[in-house]
């Protein structure tokens, strides 16, 4: 007994310096992880990529490299939007550490890589065996949901409605605690209201906000349901907007010009006219302007800054300006884009943008750099895109609105007339979270809605004379429940209907 007891004594004493340094091994890179992690949440990413880094190149046998090398590959991909690059920290990561933590996630992000790339059978297919792997490879594992998730997105982005709903579904009733199945609860009330099951998509919306209260998918619920009970339930039996009696900005500052009104993820309104852009918080107090003489146009990019068109270049405070060149047939120099009349950003990071000379709607880079056509032969200078990366456009010429794929192809065509409507001179567009369109018709005083189909779901207008008219409207711009924001040049500030 007493010679078991000192042998153990001495392996102990032997073992101790070693388990020690093994533990101190692991104290560093897991803080080093810790202070990457933290620089993440404070958008300081450059930093946080040396944390990272310095963990796979100093401490790869840690247990955190794995996480990350994760890490990096979501930076690239929510991020950078550099999809070579993720894939890149994907191959890496699961060819290195495939039976770590984070391989299943890593499969997750391969399959988003796949379902970005494009939207072809071929992309589709493997995004979807992507996230199937998952779950056969890992059982049990919280990126199990995740990827179930994200293979009903795969299917809903092709509008494969009826598929994408029941992964959705599979993922709320398996996971119902789970933030992914809040997720997925909402996407099926997107995919209901386009197989044109309004009714049934209330219930499921309204699921998220009773087993999930207090979160933030509970708060989207709020805004989805807010938009479904207006254009559903409200209408048609009443009109499906009222005019809240909020203005946005002051009558007296004199907005001219006004090229846009823009609600972002943050809630600040944004207001575009012949001095730049006027940015409001979201109870409608100035708080900033970004200074700019004469654009032609504006959007919020990935980054949540203020992006604007002026004298053939894409400006953003504090950026270099990037010029918008068309490459000419040899040997004519490339031309610039002398007027951007309009312009979109894609969830790809691609811009799409109007070139009011040419009559033309061109694709470039987040750098700026040429792609190529997207529409051809249209007189235009409006833009709106959806979630899908849908492009709806105003033929001004025929008074019609066009719809585009991301890839440029046609989708369909709202005529001018139609049943129960006329336009008479529409001048702006906006797509809600469902998908629903938008358009603000200044000769009518009315705005028009389009559901699935491009189906007349209501028309909503306010008689002159009457609190909230809108005879001279310009622009239109819609938040995240749909609430609109019109600015009327007679008003001369925005006037808010919810």
């Amino acid at each position: 007994m007493m010679k078991a007891l000192t042998s153990a004594i001495a392996i102990a004493l032997m073992l101790g310096p070693a388990m020690a340094a093994q533990q101190a091994n692991e104290d560093l890179p897991r803080r080093q992880y810790e202070s990457g992690l933290s620089f993440l949440q404070g958008q300081r990413y450059t930093e946080a990529l040396k944390d990272f880094q310095a963990i796979i190149d100093s401490f790869p046998k840690s247990q955190v490299a794995d996480n990350a090398l994760l890490q990096i590959a979501l930076y690239f991909l929510d991020v950078a939007r550099d999809l070579s690059s993720t894939q890149t920290a994907v191959d890496q990561l699961l060819k290195v550490y495939p039976d770590s933590d984070s391989a299943p996630m890593a499969h997750v992000v391969g399959g988003r890589v796949a379902m970005t790339k494009g939207r072809a059978p071929a992309d589709v297919d493997a995004a979807v065996a992507s996230f199937e792997r998952v779950e056969r490879l890992f059982p049990g594992n919280d990126a199990v949901p995740a990827a179930g998730f994200y293979a009903g997105e795969a299917l809903r982005l092709v509008r494969r409605h009826d598929e994408a709903l029941e992964r959705f579904r599979r993922v709320s009733s398996s996971y119902p605690n789970s933030p992914w199945a809040a997720r997925a609860n909402l996407a099926a009330g997107y995919c209901l209201v386009q197989s044109e099951r309004a009714a049934v998509a209330l219930p499921e919306v309204q699921r998220v906000r009773q087993w999930q209260p207090q979160t933030a998918m509970a708060a989207d619920a709020l805004n989805l349901n807010s938009i479904l009970y207006r254009l559903y339930v409200r209408a048609p039996g009443q009109p499906a907007f009222a005019f809240s009696g909020r203005f946005v900005g002051d009558e007296r500052a004199n907005f001219d010009d006004v090229i846009g009104v823009t609600i972002d993820r943050a809630n600040r309104v944004l207001l575009g006219h012949n001095k730049g852009i006027a940015v409001f918080d979201a109870k409608g107090a100035l708080t900033s302007t970004v200074g700019a003489s004469q654009p032609t146009a504006f959007f919020v990019d990935e980054a949540g800054r203020v992006v604007f068109a002026r004298e053939a270049a894409l400006h953003t405070e504090k950026v270099a300006s990037v010029p918008i060149m068309v490459p000419q047939p040899s040997p004519k120099p490339a031309r610039p884009v002398e007027e951007i009349a309009a312009v979109v950003a894609l969830s790809t990071g691609q811009r799409i943008l109007v070139d009011k000379k040419e009559k033309s709607v061109i694709r470039v880079g987040p750098d700026g750099r040429y792609i190529g056509p997207f529409a051809a032969a249209i007189n235009t200078e409006r833009l709106a895109a959806n979630t899908l990366d849908d492009v709806a456009m105003i033929d001004r010429d025929s008074k019609a609105i066009n719809i585009l794929d991301r890839e440029g192809k046609q989708l369909s065509r709202i005529l001018a007339k139609g049943p129960n409507y006329q336009f008479d001179e529409p001048v702006d567009i906006a797509f809600d979270q469902l998908g629903h369109l938008y358009v603000l018709d200044r000769g009518r005083a009315s705005v028009f809605v389009f559901g699935p189909k491009n189906r007349l779901i209501t028309t909503f207008t306010i008689a002159e004379k009457t609190p909230g008219a809108f005879t001279r409207a310009r622009s239109l711009g819609l938040d995240a429940a749909g609430r609109m924001f019109i600015f009327d040049e007679r008003a001369k500030r925005i006037q808010v209907y919810q």
